[in-house]
């Protein structure tokens, strides 16, 4: 059993066991601080050494203890306190002090002679004032242990209500992250059987190119899109596959270049993260209407970072074009689900122009996912 367990478990075992140990330390500090001191004002009181009888008395005086602990953390604390139903707590507590209060007054008076008389024991000193000596031993005591228990509770009852939190925000992240990614899917797979129908109808062996590129494409998209993260490599092929599908369709009219700086070796990415910005690229300059446009695209990984910077270039007119911003939006909340406060990303917009700057914070390890610790020191705020 280890100690989340021994605290947290509701198993019954666990549970026996972490109440036993609560109430063995109580009784302990409760026979040293109360029977072995002397009171300042008031009469002296003085105690028998550790005998029967005086096993007797604590065990009793520990038994009003108990009662009334649980009785308030299971019956006033939720019903009551919890609840800010005040005037009902103030109450409940009342009664349960003058019940804490008679019982032990009942006990030094009645029981506790009793039981000095059946063991044949005598008091060096006997208080004469039944009444402090009640308080001290109940409502002076009573209420430290009362407290303890219930700092203990909420204490506990917030820390599973925080794991219970962030349980239910890490399954709202993972369906968050899942939708997002399904909607990508369909965007990408249209595009390009779009590009594939116009060849086959144009009848030109570029199709079966296309087809077989396709093939690969629908493969990363079925079987590594489900993954939280791929390798970069794939990633940045998957992003090559699909440019060259869109320069083998647009042939003349599209000027491109693609390059890659850095080790990309290691590096751990989300799947289908970069390709909507490379959507919205083609999306810009694809107008059958313009002669020429272009494409650069520079992927560069420095450590744990990486910066891409993507530029269309276009003419004047194609402005009256308006790119896929529902896929950007997409995209960029998924940068903040996956990387909040590790990204940056602007997007620029001139006449001729369109540039894109994304910078992102990676892990420097293919298992990175199975840590939760991010030792890079930099940070990154959203655009």
């Amino acid at each position: 059993m280890n100690w989340y367990d021994f605290i947290f478990s509701d198993k019954r075992s666990h549970r026996l066991l972490r109440h036993l140990v609560f109430w063995l330390l109580w009784w302990f500090y409760f026979t040293i601080s109360y029977f072995h001191y002397e009171q300042t004002g008031l009469q002296k009181i003085e105690f028998e050494n550790w005998n029967a009888p005086f096993f007797i008395k604590t065990l009793l005086l520990l038994s009003i203890h108990v009662f009334s602990c649980y009785c308030f953390i299971n019956f006033l604390l939720p019903r009551y306190l919890l609840k800010t139903k005040y005037p009902a707590i103030i109450t409940g507590t009342l009664i349960l002090s003058a019940f804490i209060l008679f019982v032990n007054f009942y006990l030094h008076r009645m029981i506790f002679p009793l039981i000095d008389s059946a063991f044949d024991y005598h008091l060096a000193v006997i208080s004469q004032n039944i009444w402090w000596t009640s308080i001290s031993s109940g409502l002076l005591s009573a209420p430290k242990v009362i407290a303890a228990a219930t700092a203990i509770k909420l204490v506990k009852r917030w820390y599973l209500k925080q794991k219970e939190k962030e349980r239910l925000e890490k399954e709202k992240l993972i369906t968050d992250l899942q939708l997002l990614k399904a909607q990508i899917h369909p965007e990408f797979l249209f595009n390009s059987l779009d590009s594939i129908y116009a060849f086959s109808r144009e009848n030109t062996p570029r199709a079966a190119g296309l087809l077989l590129k396709l093939s690969d494409l629908l493969s990363y998209t079925l079987y590594e899109s489900d993954n939280t993260l791929v390798t970069l490599e794939k990633e940045i092929k998957l992003i090559k596959d699909y440019m060259a599908m869109e320069k083998t369709r647009m042939g003349t009219r599209l000027e491109m270049d693609i390059a890659v700086k850095g080790e990309t070796g290691g590096k751990m990415i989300p799947p289908l993260l970069l390709l909507p910005f490379i959507e919205n690229s083609f999306f810009y300059c694809d107008n059958k209407k313009l002669e020429r446009s272009w494409i650069n695209l520079e992927l560069r990984i420095e450590n744990n970072e990486l910066a891409v910077k993507l530029i269309v270039g276009k003419p004047d007119e194609a402005m009256t074009l308006q790119a896929d911003g529902n896929g950007l939006t997409k995209v960029q909340k998924r940068l903040e689900i996956l990387y909040p406060g590790r990204y940056e990303l602007k997007t620029v917009i001139e006449p001729e122009i369109m540039m894109t700057h994304l910078k992102i914070l990676l892990e420097g390890s293919i298992d990175w996912q199975n840590s939760t610790n991010i030792n890079d020191p930099k940070s990154y705020a959203t655009v």
